[in-house]
């Protein structure tokens, strides 16, 4: 009995192994074509969604023998520059000439820099959609990204280690808004960060490490870049940045210059014994060269590519340059040429090129939109002033004077000629309208008729900012605030007298120095001037209501 029911369970196990052995096959090609299936699933969304999915409909070709903003570097051997001109990258024999570009199509490629071995190209690149380290070779084949960033993230000034392992670059991010400095291997990986911008979650920006343009020391020991802290900030005060050296072992940081127009875009000569950086003086760039054996600072060469310190910096604060292979000789950007700049005497020549510039570009962004000709609603309304019967209004608006019946009649221009006027005023019999007129080189009094008949007349022949006109009881005088035109177009404002003028025309008589007093209206008494007296140049709480006679005695405070 065992050995049957042995036999029978043998019998059962080796049917099943069967029918699994016969099945594998099929079940293996299902497998397999599934997988295809995902794979080629892969490729069409791969082909739906491109990098850069913005198509190139247009393009725009000429020659130029000069560029803004030129980034360069010189190859190991000396003999060929490496530089960006509007997004393409390009080689030039060092002796100047034809430039060849080696990258093109829609992507912005720029700031590049040769290994040390001069075999690649590290550059920053928004091919991917997104700003990367991106590497090329000499002849522009073979790119391949460094960096596996996305988002809105920003590179700046990648250099290469000392022995090309690593291509080092500032990082940075909307949210961060400083730089920090990342190496990446040439062999991938997610990037390793040096500096960090911020001590915790807390920091404010204002206190950020922000650090950008990096180079190493040929032994690798040291990183110097220009550091200072906090991002963008506006009506920045001087010195902003200066060159700190980090030592790659401890990781301690010293500040090395004191420059008082900063210290920027440093480089190191091939041997390490020299540091160029960009500082401003007065109200130009240059660059400085310092002995690190012997301390000793000197211009090298003034001036040259002003620098990018009030700006964002999104490209580093200076153009990159370069020292020649033998350190005699460095290479920089002036004037939107190349020029090559002896080290021991400064004395620069051109390197001349050409480069013929095809730059793809997306569609053009027309979009037609009807300028109405009609009747415009005017929605910011200035000095609207009562007729002393209150059947009619006063106004300006879009720079002229309007009248309107009240309560609801239509707005017809006072006057026909095209000076910008303002601030009008009603006689007391309200047959004149008194106003003043402004323009960039000062402004004059005026009075017109307010049935809008005849011209306008000047009161005054003196140019000047005059403001806040009011007639006297009788008609006889208008009185006004007078102040310097120059001084208005400079600050806004300026020191105000008070004056009034005979309504007919003629010489200015002085009131009193303004000192905040304006709006000059009248009372019961005839020879008496009321006023808002503010605090002078308008700062502070007001001081109330004043009235004093035509020669500025007696004042009064009421209120």
């Amino acid at each position: 009995m065992r050995r049957s029911s042995l036999d029978r369970w043998g019998t059962w196990l080796l049917a099943l192994l069967l029918i699994v052995c016969v099945s594998m096959p099929a079940f293996s090609q299902e497998q397999e074509k599934k997988a295809e299936d995902k794979k080629d699933e892969k490729k069409e969304e791969k082909k739906k969604k491109k990098d850069l999915p913005l198509e190139p409909t247009r393009k725009i070709e000429f020659t130029t023998d000069e560029a803004t903003w030129l980034s360069l570097d010189v190859s190991p051997d000396g003999q060929t520059i490496i530089f960006e001109l509007l997004g393409d990258l390009y080689t030039l024999p060092i002796e100047g000439g034809d430039a060849t570009r080696i990258t093109e199509g829609m992507a912005f490629d720029s700031q590049p820099r040769f290994s040390p071995d001069g075999k690649w190209i590290a550059f920053v690149s928004d091919r991917s959609g997104s700003e990367n380290i991106w590497l090329v070779k000499p002849d522009g084949k073979d790119p391949k990204k460094l960096s596996k960033d996305s988002g809105r993230i920003h590179f700046a000034s990648p250099l290469w280690s000392s022995d090309g392992d690593y291509v080092i670059a500032s990082r940075t991010n909307w949210g961060l808004r400083t730089y920090e400095l990342w190496m990446y291997h040439i062999k991938g990986g997610k990037g390793v960060q040096i500096t960090k911008a911020k001590r915790d979650s807390n920091t404010p920006n204002s206190q950020r490490h922000n650090a950008i343009g990096a180079v190493m020391s040929p032994d690798g020991r040291y990183l110097y870049y220009a550091r200072k802290r906090g991002g963008f900030q506006y009506n920045a005060v001087f010195p902003l940045w200066q060159i700190a050296r980090r030592d790659m072992r401890t990781g301690n940081e010293d500040v090395i210059t004191q420059e008082l127009g900063s210290a920027i875009r440093p480089i190191l000569s091939p041997d390490g014994s020299q540091l160029v950086y960009g500082t401003r003086y007065e109200t130009q760039t240059g660059l400085r060269i310092r002995n690190l054996q012997t301390g000793q600072d000197r211009w090298l060469i003034y001036p040259i590519q002003r620098d990018d310190q009030e700006a964002i910096f999104s490209r580093d604060l200076l153009p990159s340059y370069a020292f020649m292979p033998d350190g005699k000789e460095l290479l920089v950007t002036s004037g939107g040429k190349i020029q090559r700049v002896s080290v021991a005497s400064g004395q620069a020549r051109e390197i001349p090129f050409s480069a013929q510039v095809s730059v793809e570009l997306g569609p053009q962004l027309n979009f037609p939109r009807r300028v109405e000709d009609g009747p415009v609603r005017a929605r910011l309304i200035q000095g609207a002033t009562q007729s002393p019967d209150g059947k009619r209004i006063v106004f300006s608006t879009l720079t002229h004077l309007y009248t309107m019946e009240l309560p609801g009649g239509t707005p017809k221009r006072l006057t026909s000629g095209g000076q910008r006027e303002f601030q009008p005023a009603w006689s007391p019999d309200g047959r004149w309208i008194a106003f003043v007129t402004w323009q960039t080189d000062g402004g004059f009094l005026w009075k017109t008729r307010s049935d809008g008949s005849g011209q306008p007349q000047k009161i005054n022949n003196v140019a000047a900012y005059y403001s806040d006109p009011a007639f006297s009881p009788d008609g006889s005088r208008i009185i006004a605030r007078r102040g310097s035109g120059y001084m208005r177009t400079q600050t806004g404002g300026g020191s105000l007298d008070l004056v009034w003028f005979p309504s007919n025309g003629g010489e200015p008589n002085l009131i009193i120095p303004a000192r905040g007093l304006g709006k000059p209206h009248f009372g019961p008494e005839e020879a008496r001037i009321y006023l808002y007296a503010a605090t002078p140049f308008g700062f502070g709480p007001g001081q109330g209501l004043v009235s004093m006679r035509y020669d500025g005695t007696d004042r009064r405070t009421h209120i």
